[in-house]
């Protein structure tokens, strides 16, 4: 199960990275690196509030979960250590077209997902991020034999920034604190 998050994980990177690179050349502003950032899971005493004042955004989690930060993104991850919820912010020049920039990313999503992991595209419909408009893809994705995990995928653009709010829904014998992936996903908030 770890092996296919990172997957996850490594096919989300490459369809950020084909959307800037390809779908949508010169829409991303450059950031510089920054060198001395080294992701580090933080652990997480009491249910506690992560905000980002960089992006402008707030996410609450539960009791014993950790968060580690990485560039643009922020992942939070269970007890024992499966990454459950991600958020990605992504800068945009002045210039971009949100509806085009949102509807590259779901279909980049569809694609690379689908070849990645396997996964079968659900659906996506209309929604909204905290009151900004925005999509929901869904993706169920196999696990081993029969069994299927489902993949939710929130993502809007608000002040020239793309944010994206992923999380798993694992079969409950999976991952018994899978159960508290959606609840963090859907206390995104922006400040």
């Amino acid at each position: 199960m770890r092996s296919e998050r990172l997957l996850i994980a490594g096919v989300l990177v490459v369809a950020l990275a084909v959307v800037g690179a390809v779908l949508l050349p010169g829409l991303f502003s450059p950031q510089p690196p920054d060198p001395g950032l080294t992701p580090t899971p933080v652990p997480v005493s009491g249910n506690g509030t992560y905000v980002n004042t960089t992006y402008g955004y707030a996410v609450t989690y539960p009791e014993g979960w950790f968060y580690t930060e990485s560039g643009e993104s922020v992942w939070f991850s269970s007890p024992v250590k499966h990454e459950e919820v991600r958020v990605n912010a992504i800068p945009l020049n002045e210039n971009a077209d949100e509806k085009e920039v949102l509807e590259a990313l779901n279909a980049t999503y569809i694609e690379d997902l689908r070849a990645g992991i396997d996964a079968e595209w659900v659906s996506t419909t209309n929604t909204s991020l905290d009151g900004v408009p925005a999509y929901e893809s869904v993706f169920s994705a196999p696990i081993v034999e029969e069994d299927r995990y489902t993949f939710v995928i929130r993502y809007a653009v608000r002040d020239n920034v793309t944010y994206s709010v992923m999380h798993t829904v694992f079969p409950p014998e999976y991952d018994i604190y899978n159960a508290d992936a959606a609840p963090v996903a859907e206390s995104f908030r922006f400040l």
